[in-house]
């Protein structure tokens, strides 16, 4: 399991300088100070997506790295929309490791010259990857056109082109799609009530974090998320979807496995 939280801040510039970016609350995990509290039943690192105009560098800050240098991440996305590919950092395979209830920052670096806004996002997880299950896979689009709130998560309920058989399905990937999107969260109607998610594309031709799907990209094998949740097909989840400004359209792409009736 794996939920998805993120930070912003204003920081002034300096490359060589990392400025602390604050925790945004949303109703799952709670902030302790400046950052999250790590939650006990998700005590890892699964993956970190930073996006910044001239973002440089992010480094995460909790008592579990010491004595040893916390983790200075680069590269990173500069630019007002993800890089493809994305530069991130997926540990999903050998995660970090965190203490339960500690507190987790992070920090940044920017050279623009002058202040600007980063963001990170960072995942949690259990370090319990669930396989992909047997069954039929196939990916469906679905369209939304909720007014998004600029700068937070805004719940959209997406309509899918075609109507789900009856039965039970796992999502294994996930692709979001708005004018100016960032990132996003897969609200769950059933337990449990993690919010899995990633990084969201403004262009029809930007490509995904590689682990963000289930499907490859020209034929090369990866690896993927596993299971990101479960739910019968009147129960699909809704997305959170973080965009920077008040984006009206949105798509989605669910990767889905039909496990019975």
């Amino acid at each position: 399991m794996f939920t998805l939280e993120y930070y912003t801040a204003s920081i002034a510039t300096g490359e060589s300088t990392m400025a602390q970016l604050t925790a945004q609350y949303n109703g799952v995990l709670p902030k302790l100070n400046n950052g999250f509290q790590t939650p006990s039943a998700l005590p890892y690192v699964h993956s970190v997506f930073g996006l910044g105009a001239h973002l440089c560098r992010l480094r995460l800050q909790s008592p579990r790295f010491l004595p040893f240098p916390y983790p200075d991440l680069a590269p990173q996305n500069r630019g007002s929309a993800f890089e493809s590919p994305v530069r991130s950092f997926d540990f999903s395979y050998n995660p970090f490791p965190l203490n339960g209830t500690d507190e987790i920052d992070i920090y940044a670096s920017q050279n623009s010259g002058s202040s600007e806004t980063e963001y990170a996002a960072l995942q949690f997880t259990d370090n319990v990857r669930i396989p992909v299950p047997t069954g039929q896979t196939f990916t469906v689009h679905s369209t939304a056109s909720t007014t998004l709130t600029a700068g937070s998560f805004t719940l959209v309920q997406p309509t899918f082109d075609y109507a789900l058989p009856a039965g039970m399905y796992s999502l294994v990937g996930c692709r979001a799609f708005s004018a100016t999107a960032v990132y996003f969260q897969m609200q769950p109607v059933m337990q449990p009530l993690w919010r899995p998610g990633g990084a969201g594309v403004q262009a029809y031709d930007q490509l995904d974090p590689i682990g963000q799907r289930l499907f490859s990209y020209g034929g090369v094998n990866v690896w993927n998320w596993g299971v990101w949740l479960s739910f019968r097909q009147n129960t699909p989840p809704g997305v959170n979807h973080f965009a920077t400004s008040a984006d009206t359209a949105e798509e989605y792409w669910y990767d889905l496995v039909y496990t019975g009736p």
